[in-house]
């Protein structure tokens, strides 16, 4: 059978003349034209014809994961591997006649037989990847470093098999002769493996997607990730430069990701001023009528004995209450407390939450919040305590 076509040029060539030498070389050359013309053929038509009228398929159908799937890329890559396996049987038993010839023909068609099929395996995890990408909702899990390492393991077992066949040896026989370069390997690649293990991990435990806001103070590292890869970790700081990362830095070291605030559609605020201790006293009851006509002193006692710094909480509490910026609910509670006295004063602390997580909105609500906070406070008859300043010194000296 592998001579068949040979046989037969070969008796069309005597047919008409030809003899000796000539007869084997020219009946092998229309054999070996014949089938890369074959060849050739094949691949028009898959890409001309076949290809395109999967395409409109996939395009007419409702659905979308075949569009991903059977997308034109990965196709006609299916059209080259088909070839090459025509090629892989057609040309070797086209050179019957030149041994040595045929084994390098044989042995390139295998080589090239593999490289087809290690890209056709990646492409497929490409489009395999882009489909889970399409169908998850809101960045559901970056998968882009498990899709590199695949085709990395793919183009490595490739290669495997590509100097196996070209050493002919068995490719258990090459990872074992690997095995004791894997010392030195080690030490060339240790930042991509590292990388590989801890992109993998940052992936399955879902600590880091594209679109994430995360901070890394020891990095200079304040952005949104803009890509999670095999080895880097890409990522938009807010002043628009753009920082890589090796992602086992951030396994190894601490980052804050500020996804939970995005999820919860809730920002926290704290902030504090430090009130002076000398400015806390009783409040007068000619204070505590006025207060009494406000709606959050509704309920005081007209002769009971009240501190400013008291109501001044009281009085703050209400205000954020009834602010329409407030976030509540889900543990995002809200309160004005007391810290421990410092030698500068008594910290009054502000603690609440906000459903503007913008980053201007969000700096202009606190500091609305904080304006009313220093202005309010004399109210009450309270100071803020501020450190000396030069106009304080000159105004001891007159």
């Amino acid at each position: 059978m592998e001579v068949y076509f040979i046989d037969i040029a070969t008796t069309l060539l005597r047919e008409a003349g030809v003899a000796g030498d000539m007869l084997h070389l020219l009946s092998t050359c229309m054999v070996v034209a014949c089938a890369l013309f074959v060849a050739w053929l094949l691949f028009w038509l898959l890409t001309h014809y076949l290809i395109p009228v999967v395409e409109k398929f996939t395009n007419f159908t409702s659905a979308k994961w075949d569009d991903i799937l059977l997308n034109p890329r990965l196709l006609r890559v299916v059209a080259e591997l088909l070839v090459v396996i025509l090629m892989q049987t057609t040309l070797p038993p086209a050179l019957v006649y030149y041994e040595a010839v045929r084994g390098i023909v044989s042995v390139a068609c295998r080589v090239l037989l593999v490289a087809v099929a290690v890209h056709l395996v990646n492409r497929f995890i490409l489009a395999l990847y882009n489909l889970l990408e399409a169908n998850s909702s809101s960045r559901v899990t970056s998968l882009k470093g498990i899709r590199q390492m695949l085709q990395v393991i793919s183009v490595s077992v490739g290669v495997i098999i590509v100097i196996s066949i070209l050493a002919e040896k068995n490719p258990l026989t090459v990872i074992t002769g690997l095995g004791a370069a894997a010392t030195v390997l080690m030490l060339v690649f240790k930042d991509s493996i590292m990388g590989v293990v801890a992109g993998v991990q940052l992936t399955l435990n879902d600590m880091l997607r594209p679109g994430d806001w995360i901070t890394v103070p020891a990095r200079n590292v304040n952005g949104t990730v803009l890509e999670v890869g095999l080895t880097t970790v890409k990522v938009q700081n807010f002043d628009m430069t753009i920082v890589t990362v090796p992602p086992y830095s951030l396994v190894t070291e601490s980052f804050q990701n500020w996804r939970g605030m995005s999820d919860s559609k809730g920002r926290r605020i704290n902030r504090s001023v430090t009130i002076d201790v000398n400015s806390v006293t009783f409040c007068t009851p000619e204070q505590i009528e006025e207060f009494r006509k406000e709606p959050w002193g509704y309920g005081l006692d007209a002769g009971g004995p009240y501190v400013n710094l008291t109501l001044y909480r009281r009085y703050l509490e209400h205000y954020i209450s009834q602010l329409p910026q407030l976030k509540t609910g889900d543990d995002m509670l809200y309160m004005v407390r007391e810290l421990q006295p410092t030698p500068h004063g008594i910290p009054l602390d502000l603690y609440l939450f906000t459903s503007l997580t913008s980053w201007k909105p969000y700096e202009h609500f606190q500091a609305e919040i904080m304006d009313h906070v220093i202005a309010s406070v004399q109210r009450f008859g309270l100071r803020i305590y501020q450190s000396p300043s030069g106009l304080d010194v000159r105004s001891v000296r007159q």
